[in-house]
């Protein structure tokens, strides 16, 4: 039987280490500020994730001025955007946050 004392803090590293970057490709130029910068904003549309990045949009227009919001929500939490709304964010949105209701 183990008892609360026996337990001790495991730490989980989901990643695998650094990836190797393809031939040819090289990392995006990040602009100098994100005013006028459009925004990318993706949740699976569970629980009130989109009721949240409503609310975070809000916030961050309180910090800077955005060129706009791409809101996009996922049809499964299992799942990458639609090929559409992926064009979209990687054509009209300079950065992407997720997030995820339960």
């Amino acid at each position: 039987m183990t008892t609360k004392q026996d337990r001790g803090i495991v730490g989980l590293d989901p990643t695998s280490g650094p990836l190797e970057r393809p031939t040819g490709r090289s990392l995006a130029v990040r602009p100098k500020t994100m005013d006028g910068q459009v925004i990318g904003l993706v949740t699976n549309g569970l629980g009130r994730s989109q009721e949240f990045m409503t609310a975070l949009s809000e916030e961050i227009a309180q910090i800077i001025r955005p060129g706009g919001f791409l809101h996009v929500v996922k049809n499964s939490v299992s799942i990458a955007p639609e090929r559409a709304d992926w064009a979209r964010l990687t054509s009209e949105a300079s950065v992407a946050i997720t997030g995820f209701g339960g």
